[in-house]
């Protein structure tokens, strides 16, 4: 594999995440499979160094457009072959990097575009240049940027481990803290403000930050600071200080910065995905109406167009993502809003209470140091509310910042899918690809939909976003007025106090007192009332985003339901390798067949190497048939008639065996007995028997088990039918029958009954995860009924609950207004008074005992709604127990399964490695025949013999997998999710067998040392014929001693690290090599203790050595191996 082609697979990981790599091309993986392959063949590929090889190689690891060059090239004459090479492979190549670029752009920051820019704009070498060597620096500089705008808006603990990765000036310092590091920081500084809430807050709002603190979670501490603080206000008797509201107002106001910075650079990376996918559209639009009537231009004109609406597409999702963070920023300046009304309302109190003091001080002398006081609580609520409406600004124009940019991100991505539809139309126009202009019009129209649900967002958040900045204008306008009347109100209670029973102008006074005390009063609730609206509006802009949440989460659901439909329609009982191939395969196979009996064998070679090409390409070929294939593809004719008359038949049986002995590394003791019965029967159809109906017999006791466990877990009515059903028929068959096929009818059954249910009773978040999953696949319902029902449930109570407390402090801050009017309303009574008015004194008084009892209501009401918070916390925390034992429940059969799973790959494992040893063992041997001067047909048959004695030793290493299967009947300890301690081992197999060949291999080369030692001094002490003797006897006790601990040391590194590995050889080589000498083991503890090189021979050449040693001993082992199979069975 080249550098270029890994460093595209390296870079796409950085830039673009798990969405990007889905554009990479496939196979990287197998670039490192496998154990190193017959010096007749490129590196790495096992497969022959000719030119059908490399062209092999390259469709295996190559993108889409590399696939579709190299099929046809592998299809066509050896002229084709050369062509592809030597000139198709670089277009397609840059093809398929372009695209891989393209898919980055809408994930990679500002350097990063800017990088692949040029790449794409400087052509082929541009791109590979990036790819190898400059996307590092790029990815660098976007994570520093992302390092410093969270710390921008980080409090103290964020902002010193944010330092702390700046200083440091490394890629994998920036992304540790990105990724993981701002969180625990993040955590801290919360603690920290709930800390300062603890010292400085009132009674109820102690308490709750008390209980968030002995929680100790950072669950606890975000669920204080978002839900739990406003219920404890609500609670309080004690009106929040000011402080502590302007507090709030500038903690939101940070957090809309940080989601409007997140929007920002969202819009930035779709605008710019956007209009390099416009782009390549319009470039696919010239290049399909240049293609008329030309099959393979067209189809690449199609296909790009189909590459940029993906593209385009992409751009789209990024500017929903764009918009939902403006959203936030959004709803964090309506929070800010809010606070700033009660800050308002409260400073319209402290106004109100100042004008009350300064007409009484000017009656009575004795109210003069009242005045004063009231005078310094109205001047400092005025400095406050001025912070406050500083604060509310700063989020107002956050949000509508973060607004912006999701709109204009919004609209990029609808042009960029209007190209995306110009180019798929003249695709389609061009007529001669219909297959490719078809996709092409499917990624158009996801890419319109896409951008229609952008537009949607985008239009939601500035609804929302218009009526939150609205709103905290007016909050910052009414603070600052109220700023102002508290200044006054402080004034007038100075001059009051200065005065104090002067009863200078007292009517006149006190009446322009109590006006202005009745106009901050009024100002304050108008702020309140303000403040409900934007609360209305902000649970209006929830549920339109949930819709809009639901509405993209049911066309995904049905998408998969129709590819799971799709794929059950794909793929019937499949046990067998010609079951897995397809029917036009095997069409092609015989085919190949009949036209080979009747002599045509280059009619033959050439249907032969369709078959071998598509087994390839089909994802369910299994490892022995698909090498077989690619060997079949990569060589000459001769290489393919092989195939089809043995290779083919040998490797589809093997694949069975590999598929018995997978099937007894995962299954209990009785399966997995038949299984190891069948692998050494005689007769040559026990595998297949043993795959289509031995397995279903053998698990049958096991089956019904499984059958009564299922029903004591109180199914649903379908299952618990079937399940009964299957009981009563009693047989092997319709237990298997149940478990295998009816139970999951029944149990969609059962979900989609369950679903519906929840539909109809659960709550906002409930319904729409509900109606996802009744549009979705039989998975999701499962999933949606097993365990994320709970999660939803307890979405739903969380936003009771925030809904509840947020109603709740807004219900405190109208009883503060409340007060501040029956505050002004006495002041006017008082001045009324004055000015001898009787009957307008009454009516003040009724007023203010109205504007009293208001307040009362409104304290019953913020009472009222801070329970039923509280009640919601507490469903909420049922609902998460609930989730959390459902997960555990989960858990536990991911544990089982991933333990059966991790069985099947070491099975699997052991295939591919057999499977490629198979290929370097065919390579050798048909590259020996061919320099020995053989001709191509005596070549192809070297070759698959020696294959065959490969596939006689990977049966053998199957049957004895099966056999060790079976002995085994022990559950594994990964299916409870603990491994016990045995003795000084931990109960795991792969781990057992690591520290058992570190054991092995340091006893025997403590042993050896032992030995090594014993026998210098017998030699020494050789006149002295007693002591000379028994060092004899030591060191020969030694030496056996430091021999078998060395096969054993072997034996446990190739069960753990399989008969291939590197691992293995060494382990064997060194054993092979202190069966001869002695002091194998004494060299290397000596080595461990004196300087490195004290020998003057590197480690790494003396384990290069053994290794060598291990494989040319395990090589002629199997050899001999199979000299003694043919012998025994001609």
């Amino acid at each position: 594999m080249s550098s270029n082609e890994w460093s595209r697979r390296q870079a796409l990981r950085v830039l673009g995440g798990a969405a990007a790599l889905t554009a990479l091309p496939a196979g990287f993986v197998l670039a490192n499979a496998g154990p190193a392959f017959a010096e007749t063949g490129p590196p790495e590929t096992g497969l022959p160094d000719t030119a059908r090889g490399r062209a092999v190689w390259q469709y295996k690891i190559g993108g889409k457009a590399v696939r579709r060059e190299g099929k046809t090239a592998l299809l066509g004459s050896d002229a084709d072959i050369t062509d592809f090479l030597n000139n198709r492979l670089q277009y397609a190549i840059d093809e398929d990097n372009r695209f891989a670029l393209f898919a980055a752009l809408p994930f990679a920051g500002r350097a990063a575009t800017t990088g692949i820019g040029t790449a794409l704009s400087g052509g082929s070498a541009a791109m590979s240049a990036f790819l190898r060597d400059g996307y590092g620096a790029a990815v660098t500089e976007d994570k520093r940027v992302e390092v410093l705008t969270i710390k921008n808006t980080g409090g103290t603990a964020v902002q010193r481990a944010a330092t702390s990765a700046l200083n440091t000036n490394t890629l994998a310092a920036f992304t540790a803290f990105i990724e993981t590091g701002q969180y625990p920081a993040h955590d801290e500084d919360a603690r920290l403000l709930v800390f300062t809430m603890l010292n400085t807050g009132s009674p109820q709002v102690k308490l709750y930050a008390q209980r968030a603190l002995d929680a100790g979670t950072p669950e606890a501490v975000d669920w204080f600071l978002r839900t739990g603080q406003y219920i404890a206000r609500a609670r309080d008797e004690e009106s929040a200080t000011i402080q502590q509201l302007v507090g709030i107002v500038e903690r939101e106001g940070r957090i809309a910065q940080r989601c409007t910075d997140q929007a920002v650079a969202l819009s930035n990376a779709a605008k710019e995905a956007a209009a390099k996918a416009k782009q390549a559209a319009l470039a696919a639009l010239d290049e399909a109406r240049a293609a008329q009537n030309d099959v393979r231009r067209s189809a690449k004109a199609a296909n790009a167009a189909a590459r940029a609406a993906k593209n385009a597409a992409s751009c789209a999702a990024t500017a929903i993502s764009a918009s939902r963070a403006a959203q936030q920023a959004a709803r964090r300046a309506a929070y800010a809003s809010q606070a700033a009304a009660h800050a308002t309302a409260a400073a319209g109190q402290a106004a109100a209470r100042a004008y009350n003091a300064a007409i009484s001080a000017s009656k009575n002398a004795s109210a003069a140091a009242a005045a004063r006081q009231a005078a310094a609580t109205a001047r400092n609520a005025a400095g406050q509310a001025r912070n406050a409406a500083r604060a509310a600004e700063q989020a107002r124009i956050a949000s509508w910042s973060a607004v912006s940019a999701g709109t204009s991100a919004a609209a990029a991505a609808t042009d960029a899918a209007s190209a995306a539809n110009a180019s798929a139309d003249a695709a389609s126009a061009a007529g001669v690809a219909q297959a490719e202009a078809a996709e092409a019009r499917q990624a158009a129209a996801e890419a319109t939909a896409a951008a229609a649900r952008a537009n949607r967002a985008a239009a939601a958040a500035r609804s929302f976003a218009q009526q939150a900045s609205s709103a905290a204008a007016a909050a910052r306008d009414a603070a600052n007025s109220a700023a102002d009347h508290a200044d006054a109100a402080a004034a007038a209670a100075e001059e009051a106090a200065n005065h104090a029973g002067q009863a200078i102008d007292y009517a006149n006074r006190s009446t322009a007192a109590a006006q202005r005390a009745v106009t901050a009063a009024n100002l304050a609730m108008d702020t309140v009332n303000q403040a409900r609206a934007v609360e209305q509006a902000a649970r209006d802009a929830e549920t339109a985003s949930l819709a809009e949440e639901t509405e993209l989460g049911v066309e995904l659901a049905q998408r998969d339901a129709r590819e799971e439909a799709d794929e059950r329609a794909r793929i019937a009982r499949q046990q067998t390798q010609n079951a897995l191939t397809d029917e036009a395969i095997r069409t092609l196979i015989a085919d190949a067949e009949t036209v080979m009996r009747a002599g045509d064998t280059g009619r033959a070679a050439t249907l032969g190497r369709q078959a071998a090409l598509q087994l390839i390409t089909n994802g369910l070929t299994r490892s022995w048939t698909r090498s077989a294939a690619e060997f079949a593809v990569a060589g000459g004719d001769e290489d393919v008639l092989v195939w089809l008359s043995a290779d083919r038949l040998l490797s589809q049986r093997q694949d069975d065996a590999e598929s018995v002995a997978a099937v007894a590394g995962v299954s209990t003791m009785p399966v997995a007995t038949a299984a190891a019965q069948a692998l050494e029967a005689d007769n040559p159809g026990a595998v297949t028997e043993f795959l289509t109906t031995g397995a279903i017999n053998a698990a049958a006791e096991d089956n019904r088990r499984t059958i009564f466990a299922i029903l004591a877990d109180n199914p649903g009515t379908a299952v618990r039918t079937a399940a009964e059903a299957a009981l009563n028929d009693g047989s092997a068959a319709a237990s298997h029958r149940f478990l295998k096929v009816t139970i999951v009818d029944a149990a969609a059954e059962d979900d989609q009954v369950e679903a519906y249910r929840l539909l109809n009773e659960g709550g906002p978040y409930t319904k729409a995860a509900a109606k996802i999953a009744l549009a979705g696949t039989t998975n999701m319902r499962r999933g949606f009924v097993a365990g994320t029902q709970f999660d939803t449930t307890q979405l739903d109570h969380d936003w009771a609950t925030h809904v509840a407390a947020i109603r709740a402090a807004i219900a405190h801050a109208a009883r503060i207004a409340s007060d501040a009017l029956a505050n002004a309303a006495l002041a006017s009574k008082a001045a009324a008074e004055a000015r001898k008015a009787a009957a307008e004194a009454v009516t003040w008084a009724n007023r203010a005992a109205g504007y009293a009892a208001d307040a009362q209501r409104s304290a019953t009401e913020a009472a009222n709604n801070a329970a039923a918070a509280e009640q919601s916390a507490a469903d909420a925390r049922r609902s998460a127990d609930q989730a959390a034992a459902a997960a555990a429940v989960a858990n536990k059969a991911r544990r089982s399964a991933n333990s059966s799973m991790l069985r099947a790959f070491d099975c699997a494992d052991r295939a591919v490695s057999f499977a490629y040893k198979a290929q370097a063992s065919a390579n050798s041997a048909r590259a020996s025949a061919i320099q020995a001067g053989r001709d191509a047909a005596a070549a192809a048959e070297e070759a698959s013999r020696a294959r065959h004695i490969v596939i006689l030793a990977a049966e053998a290493e199957a049957a004895l997998a099966a056999q060790r299967a079976a002995r085994d009947d022990s559950e594994d300890p990964n299916a409870h999710g603990d491994s016990s301690i045995i003795g000084m081992w931990q109960n795991n197999p792969d781990r057992l067998l690591e520290e058992s060949a570190k054991f092995f291999d340091n006893l025997s080369d403590w042993a050896g040392l032992i030995s090594t030692g014993a026998s210098l001094g017998a030699m020494v002490f050789a006149l002295n014929l007693p002591l000379a003797g028994t060092l004899a006897v030591i060191g020969t006790a030694a030496k056996v001693v430091s021999v078998a601990s060395g096969f054993l040391a072997a034996g446990s590194s190739g069960m753990r690290y399989g008969w291939e590995s590197t691992e293995f050889h060494t382990a064997l080589g060194k054993a092979m090599v202190n069966t001869v000498l002695t002091g194998v083991g004494a060299i290397k503890i000596i080595s461990g203790v004196l300087p490195p090189g004290w020998s003057g021979v590197p480690k790494q050449l003396i384990e290069r050595h053994y290794e060598k040693i291990g494989s040319v001993t395990w090589d002629a082992f199997e050899g001999t191996f199979g000299w003694l199979h043919r012998l025994f069975n001609p």
